[in-house]
């Protein structure tokens, strides 16, 4: 049953208290309509909707492939694209008894999923063709056979499958392509699989042409993108007409701003507890698997909320029958990762928690977007937190308000696609021929280039079994196994000895069996206990036919083919533990100490993994090494001061610039420091054989230069966020030996202008944001609270410039005293109340004398009276 906004605000008290921080609301809005009778459907088509109104974008799909046009709907997440395009399809078919339709979906589960709805439409339409479901272990000969004039697949199925005679048959009446979760396919995997669509659209369109018939239609339905026209064009080699205003209505979504304040544990268990007494279901999504899985498997074993707490990552056994477990419950909590991003419909969802940003805005607009589909929603952003307590810059940055709003209403990235990408497309049109002589369009004498993954990766598998099915069961034990991990995530957390928990219950690997379907990995069970193993692991570079080196004063670069060698060493045993801790010293502090009384440093509490031991193997296993293309770059270490932190920042400058510059998904770039030089770094293509990212920006390094010291001269702040020099994740933050690497944004700044030549005007070196201080002292609980209350920064703001965690800033800030202000003509004052952001704060004053005054901070000329007082 739709729950009302009362209902959320309920759960909003429940887990965050009355100080719930709301960053944009999205207001309800009426659905803009048409009638259904008015688009001249059949009968069949009209049962098979099931509605008699279509929203006016469905209804302009529906005209525009009716009249032949190719079309991409951009419409939001949950806005009914599904809706949009079955209509044309199934009238398609109907119209035409020979025709067939073809359903591409990035992901199983999506196939599975959207299989479902198709076959839904088709039982109340009464339509009598089969449709087929071309995954996983499926074949080509069972699937595309006479009477189905359906099919899902995925692109990785095709790509290997075009010759088989079943397939040629359905493309020779192929009417319809449908690309669904398009943007999915970016970056080197979507350059791959624009080579394969379009050996498949123009193998289709010729055995088409043999009978007269029309080269087939496509439809692709994504994700807001901030290229439709031009993605459309790259991926499937057609001309578009874009459908991007949707006539859905909105329920209206708040967004929040979530922050545990260093007590994670309470947080979740606030969820867990408000989501089953307000009955209402939460899908909280995380970019890691352990976190996710970790607080599935402790709520999973608590008898209170065993049946509320869902678990949805890949790998999973039985992930369709988890979703539906989550569909049909009427409270609860799943724990997911981007796995679900894409597309699967949960149905009645009305709160989302993102922990951290996902990566892109792309993906935090698919996943907020899953909230509030048919009554109010709630986002709730709980920021990220490193090592020491502090908000991950990108974090830090969008807990404003002002960059909140951006991140939501602002432009998205590019889908890029590269299909005419020299280092991928010669393999497609020497496939592509060999696929045109099979089916009689060219003659004899093409070959057919070795397989390979669209994916570019081993297609090596894992199944996680337990050790009694395996000797009961053998190999048939793969069709259920526990997990069936990719080869990174077994061979980092399913390796011989590792400890982990699955539905609350615990395992140890006992060995791996390589078989012919894939390697089992055998398991015991043991006592759940918190203990769990975190896999070493780590990649060398070695330089191969490397160019000249180019010199640019004191720093070197230079282009060519590397290899990248992956190898696992061990594993750390470690048990998770909520403990306090001195951030200074390792002394235990005793329960009431605010401050270590052996070295004088802060206490704070928080959930840490605690390393009992490290185990190294006997012989390290090494994956095929990866050659590819990179970038070297060197900094000269005489040239500054700082040398290290040099290199990485600028290692993090140019990874954010070159995706802009080269025009590549970030994805595709990953980077590494050389072995004993903490002075030179590898950009390197993340892609077997490379994809030409690293040549280009190789070709324009002296602009990516001049625009990385741009990023290093803005004012936004001192040591470097997200909006300047750091990145959202960064490959390389320790030395071999554990420590940090450094960083520093006034270094490279200096560095680059020396380089560059350039001299700065006057002042323009120094920001004019209100830089935190060097080191924390007896005055940052007044600093802290100005930025709060006077400026309106948010908790996690704060905390990334003071460096400060955020609940000591809390217990700090609650201890002081009313704030005194002093206003150039209404005198000394004291603060009543703020609201707004950025240039448009406003804070309330009450002035002896002058009454209570509500004043523009930006231009007011309000000054803080610090009082030198040390709070309790």
């Amino acid at each position: 049953m739709p729950k009302s906004a009362a209902h959320l605000d309920a759960f909003l008290r429940d887990v965050l208290g009355g100080g719930a921080a709301t960053l944009h609301e999205e207001e309800p809005g009426e659905p803009q309509l048409v009638q259904a009778a008015s688009l001249g459907w059949s009968d069949a088509v009209r049962r098979g909707f099931g509605f008699p109104q279509v929203y006016s974008h469905q209804a302009e799909t529906y005209r525009r492939m009716r009249s032949g046009e190719h079309v991409i709907v951009t419409t939001p997440t949950a806005s009914g694209k599904t809706g949009a395009f079955f209509p044309a399809v199934f009238e398609r078919l109907e119209q035409d008894p020979e025709a067939t339709a073809l359903f591409l979906y990035p992901l199983v589960a999506l196939g599975q999923d959207q299989r479902a709805k198709l076959g839904a439409f088709r039982d109340a339409g009464g339509f009598d063709w089969e449709i087929g479901e071309f995954h996983g272990n499926a074949q080509a000969g069972d699937v595309f056979r006479p009477g189905v004039r359906m099919v899902t697949a995925t692109p990785d199925k095709l790509h290997w499958a075009l010759t088989q005679p079943g397939v040629q048959r359905f493309l020779s009446r192929l009417s319809v392509v449908v690309l669904d979760e398009a943007h999915t396919y970016r970056g080197g995997f979507g350059s791959e699989v624009a080579g394969m669509l379009r050996r498949l659209l123009d193998l289709s369109a010729a055995l088409l042409a043999r009978d007269g018939r029309p080269a087939p239609q496509v439809l692709l339905s994504t994700a807001t993108i901030g290229n439709p026209a031009q993605f459309a064009r790259e991926l499937a080699g057609v001309d578009v007409q874009e459908v991007s205003e949707s006539g859905a209505g909105r329920h209206g979504k708040r967004y929040v701003l979530a922050d545990h304040g260093g007590q994670p544990r309470r947080f979740w268990d606030g969820v867990m507890q408000a989501s089953v007494r307000r009955d209402l279901k939460v899908l909280a999504f995380f970019r890691g698997r352990s976190r996710a899985a970790r607080l599935y498997g402790t709520y999973r074993a608590s008898a209170q909320y065993a049946g509320h707490a869902h678990l949805y990552m890949s790998g999973t056994s039985d992930r369709e029958g988890r979703l539906n477990e989550f569909r049909r419950a009427g409270s609860g909590v799943m724990f997911a990762t981007n796995a679900l991003e894409a597309g699967v419909d949960i149905g009645d969802l009305e709160v989302v928690i993102l922990d951290g940003y996902p990566g892109t805005r792309m993906a935090f607009r698919q996943m907020a977007g899953r909230a509030g589909r048919v009554s109010p929603g709630l986002v709730l952003y709980l920021p990220a937190l490193d090592d020491r307590g502090l908000p991950h810059p990108v974090d830090a940055f969008y807990s404003n308000a002002g960059n909140f709003r951006e991140l939501l209403t602002g432009p998205t990235e590019r889908a890029v696609v590269e299909a005419a990408n020299p280092f991928l497309a010669p393999r497609h049109a020497e496939r592509a021929a060999f696929e045109r002589m099979v089916a009689g369009l060219e003659g004899p004498g093409h070959a057919s280039p070795r397989h390979w993954n669209l994916r570019g990766e081993g297609s090596a598998k894992y199944h996680v079994v337990e050790e009694d099915a395996w000797q009961k069961y053998g190999a048939a034990s793969f069709h259920a196994p526990l997990e069936s991990p990719a080869q990174h995530y077994a061979l980092t957390e399913k390796h011989v000895d590792a400890m982990f928990e699955q539905e609350g219950q615990g395992y140890r690997v006992t060995r791996w069996v390589p078989h012919r379907d894939g390697t089992a990995i055998l398991v015991e069970k043991t006592q759940a206990s918190g203990v769990t193993t975190r896999g070493l692991y780590g990649a060398s570079i070695q330089t191969q036919q490397m160019g000249e080196w180019q010199h640019r004063g004191p720093l070197v670069f230079r282009h060519g083919e590397v290899t990248v060698q992956r190898r696992y060493t061990g594993y750390t045993l470690l048990k998770t533990v909520f403990e306090r801790v001195c951030t200074g010293c390792d002394r235990e502090p005793t329960l009431h100490e605010r401050q270590c009384r052996a070295c004088g440093g802060r206490i704070q509490d928080r959930m840490q993994d605690h390393k009992l031991s490290e185990h190294l193997f006997d012989t390290p296993t090494e994956l095929e090494p990866l050659h590819t293309r990179a970038l070297e770059v060197g900094v000269d270490a005489r040239a500054s001061s700082m040398p290290d932190a040099v290199a990485h920042t600028l290692k993090h400058l140019l990874q954010k610039l070159i995706p802009e510059r080269v025009a590549c998904d970030g994805n595709d770039l990953a980077g590494a420091f050389r072995d004993g030089k903490p002075t030179y770094f590898f950009l390197y293509d993340d892609w077997k054989g490379g994809l030409g990212v690293t040549r280009r920006a190789y070709e324009q390094m002296d602009e990516l230069l001049r625009r990385a010291l741009d990023l290093c001269q803005k004012t936004c702040c001192q040591d470097g966020c997200y909006a300047c020099t750091s990145v959202s994740r960064c490959a390389s933050p320790f030395y071999p030996s554990g420590e940090r690497r450094p960083t520093s944004k006034a270094a490279t700044r200096q560095y680059l202008q020396d380089l560059l030549g350039l001299t700065p005007a006057p002042g323009e070196d120094t920001p004019d944001a209100p830089p935190p201080p060097p080191v924390p002292d007896s005055d940052w609980p007044l600093q802290a609270r100005e930025w709060l209350d006077l400026y309106g920064l948010s908790l996690p703001e704060v905390s990334a410039r003071l460096g400060i965690p955020s609940r000591e800033i809390q217990r700090a800030v609650s201890s002081l005293g009313p704030m005194r202000l002093h206003h150039p003509s209404f005198g000394e004052g004291h603060w009543v109340g703020g609201s707004g952001s950025g240039d448009a704060r406003t804070a309330l004053v009450y002035f002896r004398g002058a009454g209570q005054k509500k004043l523009l901070v930006k231009v007011a000329g309000l000054r803080v009276l610090q009082e030198r007082t040390q709070p309790t």
